[in-house]
């Protein structure tokens, strides 16, 4: 058995309409500009803000499927939350839904030091998921939660879907 993990922001990954996560070159808030990729910013607005896509789940899945979040912020203390609200959709059922199949959360603290890469994990329930199922997410701040207590934006440089296959 194996651990995978694939990256799921894609073409079709949006933000929500609050202006408050947007993509931005990594050199705006960084200090050397060399490493100039793109990046998810979510600033400290005090609501849930939020980032929408879709990806498929492997076909070599069979179980211990996560979220992770790789991100960073120039504060160094205090703590962030961080939701996934998702919904597997296996072939022959609706895309359009009403409802998440099921909100995993984490808290995450700030980096010890200006732009250290973070690693927050979320464990989702491994049956919800089929290989080659398209699964529709929300991956949101919650700066709404008494326990989003980081007073700056994060920025996030990745999100994948973790899992094992046989």
């Amino acid at each position: 058995m194996s651990t995978f993990r694939i990256p799921i922001l894609g073409f079709s990954t949006k933000p929500d309409s609050s202006g408050d996560v947007f993509p931005e070159p990594a050199s705006v808030k960084g200090t050397n500009g060399y490493f100039d990729q793109l990046v998810w910013v979510f600033n400290d607005s005090g609501a849930k803000d939020s980032l929408y896509g879709i990806f498929q789940v492997p076909q070599n899945y069979v179980g211990t499927a996560k979220i992770v979040v790789d991100w960073t912020s120039t504060a160094t203390s205090g703590n962030t939350v961080l939701d996934c609200d998702y919904r597997a959709v296996g072939t022959g059922e609706s895309l359009d839904q009403a409802t998440a199949q099921e909100a995993i959360t984490v808290t995450d603290a700030a980096p010890t030091s200006t732009d250290l890469l973070q690693e927050a994990l979320m464990t989702a329930t491994a049956g919800n998921f089929n290989a080659g199922d398209m699964v529709q997410f929300i991956l949101s701040r919650d700066g709404a939660s008494a326990s989003d207590t980081l007073s700056a934006a994060i920025t996030v440089v990745g999100v994948y879907f973790e899992f094992t296959d046989a």
